[in-house]
């Protein structure tokens, strides 16, 4: 598809204008494209499911994962054909290197915590871009829930070494594949789908601008915090958050084959995206409303007197902390925000951390994203939080 050859729609053509101001050709072009491409090779895999006896084509997945067969007995066509190149790797696959970009992505828990919030914030931002969350009402009536469950995905999939075929964090990455899939079939059967306006849903450009914004802002984080990475150090992320969105779906032209061009060209999306909506404001006043379940750190007599008051309260706190924050950062026109006081006092704790770890008193690299992965985990604990990302089979929820 070419951008001539995409639904008209006088506004979207005013913003790619504007974005070519901000953005090589290009990128922007291929921003366009994505907007009407969708993960064709999964969503002839739902398909397929569909067609099969109830939990059969869930069962054959299971099997395809737990064995690393990519045509275990009862496979359709289209699961094969999807798993034989995710089962086995192209050459370009470093494990070792992959491993190491997980270890050097948790370096600092709340570069990466902020990241990933920023992350989640920039996906109901914009008009288009957050209509699967608003038709789909998880984000809406189960904000929490749905943060939990985004925050179990990211631990299993930047465990270090655990993302290789039969790893945790390879199996959990697939199951959110498919959960894209089901929530995208769901959008397009229910008739209210406005393709002309939004794209189509859960496109390869959202796809591809959220796994780079989970490549680019904890690396904007580590900035603002003044921690170096070295050229070896920032490539080995790259390629962690290259392989995630390879898994994920994301067709080549859109991988971050460069950090350079995964900056392009989600900068070019934030200005092709439509303007923030009132879904916006629904979804992001849902986050700061109760999007942490605060109250579950508490002994369960007081959960239900404190809860009214804990929940938004925390919640606006963390939420609209990060989300001023990223904002800074992502705004084209924008300026980092080095004296935002939360930025402040985490650049004193990251600047004395890092004279430690010279000195090598935290240990390794692993050594270090354990402890700093166990930061995020332990908070969910605390919280009673939800124990796994969301299951394929129940991703779909609907508009009330």
């Amino acid at each position: 598809m070419t951008t001539s050859s995409i639904p008209f729609d006088p506004a979207r053509l005013a913003r790619i204008d504007r974005a070519r101001q901000y953005a090589p050709d290009d990128a922007v072009d291929c921003v366009v494209r994505g907007l009407f491409r969708t993960d064709s090779v999964i969503d002839a895999v739902v398909a397929d499911f569909a067609a099969m006896d109830r939990g059969a084509g869930w069962r054959v997945l299971k099997e395809a994962l737990r064995s690393r067969d990519p045509n275990p007995p009862d496979c359709p066509d289209s699961l094969r054909e999807m798993l034989t190149p995710l089962l086995n790797p192209p050459d370009w696959f470093d494990p070792d290197q992959v491993r190491q970009g997980a270890q050097l992505w948790w370096r600092f828990a709340p570069a990466v915590i902020i990241g990933m919030g920023g992350t989640l914030l920039s996906a109901y931002a914009y008009g288009d871009l957050n209509k699967p969350q608003a038709m789909n009402s998880r984000s809406e009536i189960m904000a929490a829930r749905r943060y939990e469950e985004t925050a179990r995905w990211v631990l299993a999939a930047t465990e270090p070494g655990r993302l290789g075929p039969g790893g945790t964090g390879f199996d959990s990455t697939i199951r959110i594949r498919f959960v894209h899939a089901m929530v995208r079939r769901h959008l397009r059967e229910s008739g209210s789908w406005d393709r002309t306006a939004w794209g189509e849903p859960i496109h390869t450009t959202g796809m591809a601008v959220t796994a780079q914004a989970f490549l680019l802002l904890p690396l904007a984080m580590y900035e603002l915090f003044d921690i170096s990475l070295r050229d070896d150090e920032l490539e080995a992320i790259r390629q962690l958050w290259f392989w995630i969105a390879y898994l994920m779906g994301v067709p080549d032209e859109l991988l971050p084959h460069s950090l350079e061009r995964a900056a392009a060209f989600n900068l070019a999306a934030t200005v092709v995206f439509a303007p923030p909506d009132e879904d916006t404001v629904i979804l992001t006043k849902a986050l700061l409303r109760s999007g942490l379940r605060a109250e579950r750190v508490l002994p369960q007599p007081f959960r239900p007197i404190l809860a009214p008051v804990l929940r938004p309260v925390v919640s606006t706190l963390v939420w609209g902390g990060a989300g001023r924050i990223v904002n800074s950062v992502t705004d084209p026109d924008g300026t980092p925000p080095r004296n935002h006081p939360v930025v402040l006092t985490l650049r004193q704790v990251a600047r004395a951390r890092e004279w430690l770890r010279h000195t090598g008193r935290l240990g390794t690299d692993e050594h270090i994203a354990v402890r700093q992965r166990a930061v995020l985990a332990a908070a969910l604990d605390a919280m009673k939080a939800e124990s796994a990302p969301v299951d394929p089979r129940y991703a779909v929820t609907a508009r009330h």
